[in-house]
């Protein structure tokens, strides 16, 4: 047979566990936020207050003196709090507080003057549906002394010397402001409605700026006071304030809604703003603007626009616009854009933009378009464009460069560089060039160059208009000289030549450069004819210069070394040196003809085994032949040279 019992038995558990919860939530409520419902009819004083306490579980101390114990109290109270029970039976003679396990009754003490500091308490609830309404701000705005209300919708404030027309303004986040007339008796507990604003519901958003802004703007530093942060709306004005250190000073829990022309903070503060001078011997913190001089042994932090001079020992953080000095031991934080200038003894940051003459120990860091010279110690780095960067070890530049790159290292622009280069190591421009580039190694171009190109290792663009000068160039075109061991200009003078002179009946010579002026790379063999010798080989090196003198003749003047090897003997010295003065006619588009007459020097050492007598098959008529020492024989003639040239 089923049971009928269980359905029964789980009800009263269910029930059971209903009231245990119930009764442990009110047992965790202070005992004077209590809530009871009482109907009394005709009933001695003394016994109501037996009542009250037995429903709210705790035991009323007081003196019996002070009550009148045989009064006859009738009241119905529904869903009431202690505290507002007693107020409204006592009529503000007795005064109430818990302690322990007590609920504490003492005489009201009577005010003999207004100027007296006067105590107001009461709850702040939600009009349309009278809930108590937790975190409100409620502040005096003359004397800035403000509370807020508890978890429970309560608030005391106590106002010194409080005026006949006193005024307090109540404000919560998404409600109606209210500005409340006091009564002249501050005995009765008040109770204050506020109606929902619908037009200012907050809404934030999730994107990383706000987020960063509310960071700013809410600082938790105490509850209380993010409370009248977020609550407050009106700005408040002061001529001056002092602090010891943040909400404790003159403005009190209201600093954070203050704005005041003179700030002085002993240690450090807090503020909605300065509008001429601030000095903090710690730190300054300001959610708002700053205007003027704000000076910090460690660090000033501001969450909006600074125009003035700001110095701190440590640090500089500013989330708005910089305008004006700035000046910081170790580094500069700016989230807006910078103007006028920066200095730190390690480094300056700006996120969107710098409009400031930077100066720093180790390097600037602009994200954003930097629009006046920087200098550090280290390096230079822009994500936008850039002005003038110098700095020890490098600069970098994401965009255009508008004025120098000076680096101790390397320069690297990720567009044009309008001003010149200058570097230890290297020169880089992914673009155009208008200037000097100058490095220690190398200078890179991607596109054309406007004026020189110097290192010593490699100068590269993709066009010139100047010179280049280093160990090597390479070009596609230019309209210059390029001056080195070796330039190649792919749109310039190239000719491979095939020629014989009276010592060598076999060479070849490549010419690269331009016609103002070339390399030239040379090699040139004689095979032996006689007593099984082996063939003589020559390389070597020489510049030259091929004027125009019509439409298809040229001018040649080179100059050539050249060594001169019999097998693989070079052990020591065996040069011909030659200066050579001949004509080019252009006879087809990639074949001319060349001849003209040399200058030799011959430069060999006469005591070296191994070295035979080049002139067998021809011996010119000496200008000059004789020893310089006894390790080095000169010989001079001219000579003359015929040949042939392709491309």
């Amino acid at each position: 047979m089923k049971n009928k019992t269980t359905p029964l038995f789980a009800a009263a558990f269910l029930a059971l566990m209903l009231c245990c919860v119930a009764v442990r939530a009110q047992n965790s409520t202070p005992f004077l936020e209590r809530t009871m419902t009482l109907a009394l009819h005709d009933e001695r004083l003394d016994d109501v207050l037996k009542r009250i306490s037995r429903q709210g579980g705790f035991t009323f101390s007081y003196n019996p003196s002070i009550l009148q114990a045989d009064k006859i109290v009738s009241y119905n109270f529904v869903n009431k709090t202690v505290r507002e029970i007693l107020d409204q039976i006592f009529q503000g003679t007795i005064q109430y507080k818990a302690r322990g396990k007590y609920v504490i009754l003492t005489k009201g003490i009577a005010k003999s003057s207004t100027k007296e500091p006067q105590l107001y308490s009461g709850y702040v609830v939600d009009e349309a549906t009278g809930e108590r309404l937790k975190h409100v701000s409620i502040y005096d705005p003359v004397t800035l002394t403000s509370t807020v209300t508890d978890s429970y919708g309560y608030f005391e404030i106590e106002i010194d010397k409080p005026s006949k027309d006193l005024r307090l303004a109540i404000n919560k986040q998404n409600y109606t402001d209210t500005l409340l007339v006091m009564p002249s008796s501050s005995g009765k507990l008040l109770n204050i409605p506020l109606k929902v604003n619908t037009e200012k519901i907050a809404t934030l958003a999730d994107s990383v700026g706000e987020k960063l802004r509310r960071f700013w703007k809410k600082t938790k530093i105490f509850s209380k006071e993010q409370a009248n942060i977020a609550n407050i709306n009106d700005t408040l004005y002061r001529k001056s304030q002092v602090s010891l250190v943040p909400f404790v000073g003159t403005n009190h829990a209201l600093s954070g809604n203050v704005i005041n022309e003179y700030s002085f903070n002993i240690i450090g503060g807090y503020a909605m703003g300065v509008r001429k001078f601030e000095l903090g011997g710690a730190f300054n913190i300001i959610r708002g603007d700053v205007e003027g001089a704000q000076l910090a042994g460690s660090f000033n932090f501001v969450g909006g626009d600074v125009k003035g001079a700001q110095m701190a020992g440590i640090f500089n953080a500013n989330y708005g616009t910089t305008e004006g000095a700035q000046l910081a031991g170790v580094f500069n934080f700016n989230w807006g854009e910078v103007r006028n200038f920066s200095m730190a003894g390690v480094m300056n940051f700006a996120t969107h933009g710098s409009r400031a003459v930077q100066v720093a120990g180790v390097g600037n860091i602009t994200a954003g378009n930097q629009e006046s010279p920087h200098l550090a110690g280290l390096f230079n780095l822009s994500t936008g464009s850039a002005k003038a960067q110098i700095a020890g070890n490098f600069n970098f530049a994401a965009k255009d460069v508008r004025g120098a790159q000076v680096a101790g290292v390397m320069n690297l622009a990720g567009k044009n560089v309008n001003g010149g280069q200058a570097a230890g190591v290297l020169n880089f421009a992914a673009k155009e060039v208008k200037g000097a580039q100058i490095a220690g190694v190398l200078n890179v171009a991607g596109k054309k160059v406007r004026g020189a190109q110097i290192a010593p290792v490699l100068n590269y663009a993709t066009r010139v208009e100047g010179a280049q000068v280093g160990l090597f160039n390479v070009t596609d075109s230019i309209k210059g000289v390029p001056v080195g061991l070796l330039s190649i200009v792919l749109k310039g003078y190239h000719k491979l030549e095939v020629s014989a002179d009276e010592v060598f009946y076999t060479n070849v010579a490549f010419r690269t450069g331009v016609r103002q002026f070339y390399n030239i790379l040379t090699a040139g063999a004689r095979p032996s004819t006689f007593n099984g010798e082996e063939t003589l080989w020559t390389f070597g090196y020489g510049i030259g210069t091929a004027p125009r003198l019509s439409k298809k003749l040229f001018l040649n003047v080179d100059l050539t070394s050249s060594q001169i090897v019999q097998g693989n003997n070079l052990d020591a010295i065996n040069m011909i040196n030659k200066a050579y003065l001949g004509v080019d006619f252009q006879m087809l588009k990639h074949l001319s003809v060349t001849a003209g007459a040399t200058f030799n020097a011959y430069f060999t050492d006469p005591t070296a085994e191994g070295y035979k007598n080049i002139f067998t098959d021809y011996q010119p008529n000496f200008l000059y032949n004789k020893n310089a020492d006894p390790d080095l024989n000169v010989k001079m003639w001219i000579g003359g040279k015929i040949g042939i040239r392709f491309f």
